[in-house]
């Protein structure tokens, strides 16, 4: 080894690069052949970006010594960061053939097996890597966030914990723990974990994420508020303090959602909430230049923009086709905002429906600002709070209205967002309290809601294992939906008609039904063994659920939606609770329409008595069911919905350009 070649490695190590780059360069041009000297330069180049160049010199090496696997690794990585990513394959291919021992082949062959959505090959080489490694911080962190993806949520857990322990000076296997913690509803041990990541480093978006956690199942009605104190707790703590936080969606990156889902008047702390957030980062509230001073209306068609990632086959999609595909187009222009996707008949259909279509930019403030660029008259938010992108977007002046609706059914607390658009039939007396937006009631459920496409030959109880003997009560709704006071419901119909079962579907989370599970062997043991769980369902086999069941539960305070539509249009019969929130009226609202009066309760006792007799006397059943049957057409397509937005649209955008 030359001087040189020494003088250049030092220098390579202490990163001055171009005087070791110029070095090396001398090395090779005396000893063209110097396999380790053309491995350097081309690892220093790669490490510049200069990745095409760097694979001429790393060719060469490899060439000068192939049956080094280092080299045929680094050459890998470097094939990788062009794109070539079948070349980059065999590269690290062939290096494992020279070494099974090669760790960082493993882990690069990991992240390109990801890269091409080969999950289960990546998932293997990670374990590979970990096991030739176990201190490899990097591939049990990637390991676990694929874990995460599968579900295996106890697994990923564990892996997280392994990385801690690993890097102690790290917070990001402590967040990522917490933030599995809280996928699976475990608020406290989420909230251990942020605790833990904010003693490594502080972080003020963890703060606010912190004290927003929540549980996703409720152990009893003191457990749900006991949450909310806690919550109003600190977020008046977090008001007080000097927050700075630059991007919101990526630093906090969560939204109030398990709020809606406790049975209260959320608009206060909806609004404290928004607070916070703006103190923490005023940049949320960016006005876009044609909302400024007196907003001026496009001359013509109002120009007025939808906004969801839901647009596809999903209960959002579903809702708002009708209202996108159906507008007047000789008086709206369209404008659908989204995010790319596969593609399927829900997603086609809207985006053909759209005079502009805006795929939403992966940088949250560019989103911002190409919403702005559009020039909107209105801009609609088919959901507030599913989605983190969506909830901080709505934070900004993108049009000089801005609305929101019933996909999320809870008020935003945001002071752009102007109005909620309802329907008469779905709020009660009170709903304007609710709201921090203006109401606005639609004659109907704010939707154009096409007839379901109900495919023959559903399923039947027998493909489901399901007794045909006994009565099947099902209660489909998602496992976030079941209020503590859902027990005592499922108790007094399961104590009343011994020959039934009830049956509810997986939630989306399985941790989530574990912990129902672990409620009901509590608050109602004798009948806990009586209410059995089925795996997630296709959208099909979702349907012949409903369809083999008797009697179809609604869940208290937060009710059906998209399930409820799709039950009326094969006429069951769903016993349902009015309650005090509009989110909680959705299936007594379409019974209202219907002219329904019989399986609407006005208490948990009058629910449990009409859910029983729906299932022990089938001749009232089979009456029920021929009504909904000859009146369930009132719930579908409905024109008058769409004209009544088009008013609304139309008033709004007027009254703001006459600003």
């Amino acid at each position: 080894m030359t001087d040189k070649f020494k003088q250049a490695q030092c220098l390579h190590k202490a990163g001055r690069f171009a005087e070791a780059q110029d070095l090396y360069v001398q090395v090779v041009n005396d000893n063209p052949y110097d396999a380790e000297a053309l491995y350097l330069l081309g690892t220093l180049l790669a490490q510049g970006g200069r990745f095409n160049k760097a694979e001429v010199f790393l060719r060469r090496a490899v060439q000068e010594s192939p049956r080094n696997s280092v080299y045929h690794c680094n050459l890998g990585v470097t094939l990788q960061n062009l794109s070539q990513l079948d070349r980059a394959k065999g590269c690290f291919q062939r290096a494992l053939k020279l070494d099974r021992e090669n760790v960082d082949a493993y882990y690069n062959l990991a992240k390109l097996y990801k890269q091409l959505n080969h999950i289960d090959e990546a998932l293997l080489a990670y374990e590979q890597a970990v096991s030739l490694d176990p201190n490899r911080f990097d591939a049990l962190i990637n390991m676990a966030n694929i874990l995460v993806d599968q579900g295996r949520l106890r697994d990923a857990i564990t892996c997280f914990d392994r990385a801690a322990k690993v890097n102690p000076s790290s917070d990001r296997p402590l967040i990522n723990l917490g933030n599995t913690y809280r996928r699976m509803g475990l608020a406290e041990k989420a909230i251990n974990a942020y605790d833990a990541a904010l003693r490594v480093r502080h972080n003020d978006g963890l703060r606010i994420k912190q004290a927003l956690t929540l549980p996703t199942v409720y152990q009893s009605l003191d457990h749900i508020d006991y949450c909310r104190t806690s919550l109003k707790t600190q977020v008046g703590e977090l008001l007080k303090d000097e927050l700075n936080i630059g991007d919101p969606s990526l630093e906090t990156s969560t939204t109030n959602f398990f709020l809606a889902y406790q049975n209260r008047n959320n608009r206060d702390l909806q609004q404290s909430i928004a607070q916070l957030h703006l103190l923490s980062c005023p940049t949320l509230s960016w006005t876009a230049p044609h909302c400024e001073g007196q907003p001026v209306r496009n001359p013509g068609k109002v120009r007025v923009g939808f906004l969801s990632t839901y647009f596809r086959r999903h209960s959002i999609g579903r809702m708002m086709i009708g209202f996108i595909t159906q507008l007047p187009k000789d008086e709206f222009e369209i404008v659908v905002i989204t995010t790319r996707g596969k593609g399927d008949l829900i997603s086609r259909a809207i985006e053909a429906a759209a005079d502009d279509l805006l795929y939403l930019p992966q940088s949250f403030f560019d989103a911002q600002k190409t919403i702005g660029e559009l020039k909107l008259d209105l801009l609609f938010f088919a959901d507030i709070g599913m989605d983190v992108r969506t909830y901080f977007l709505a934070f900004a002046r993108m049009a000089p209205v801005q609305c929101v609706t019933w996909g999320h059914p809870d008020t935003t607390g945001i002071p752009n967002v102007d109005y909620f658009v309802s329907g008469e039939q779905i709020e009660p007396q009170d709903g304007v309290e609710h709201y921090s937006e203006k109401l606005y009631q639609l004659p109907a459920p704010p939707t154009y809601y096409p007839f379901p496409e109900i495919p023959d030959g559903l399923k039947v109880r027998a493909d489901f294992a399901i007794s045909q003997t006994r009565t099947f009560y099902l209660c489909p709704q998602s496992a976030v939906k079941f209020h503590p006071d859902i027990d005592q419901l499922f108790a007094g119909v399961l104590r009343n008609d011994d020959d039934a079962d009830i049956y509810v579907v997986e939630g989306a989370v399985g941790h989530w039904t574990e912990q129902l599970r672990e409620r009901w062997r509590v608050t109602i043991p004798d009948v806990a063994a009586r209410i059995f769980v089925l795996p997630r369902q296709t959208p099909e086999d979702f349907l012949a659920l409903q369809s083999a069941a008797d009697v179809i539960l609604d869940t208290p305070h937060f009710s059906g939606g998209n399930t409820s539509y799709e039950a009326f249009a094969m006429a069951k019969p769903i016993v349902t609770l009015d309650s005090a929130f509009m989110r909680g009226r959705v299936t007594s609202g379409l019974y209202r329409l219907m002219e329904i009066t019989e399986l609407t309760a006005s208490s948990l006792e009058e629910y449990v008595a009409i859910a029983v007799r729906l299932g022990k006397e089938r001749d009232y059943n089979l009456a029920l069911s021929r009504r909904i049957g000859e009146r369930r057409d009132i719930l579908y397509g409905r024109q008058d919905v769409v004209d009544g937005f088009a008013e609304f649209a139309h008033s709004v955008a007027h009254k703001a350009g006459a600003k």
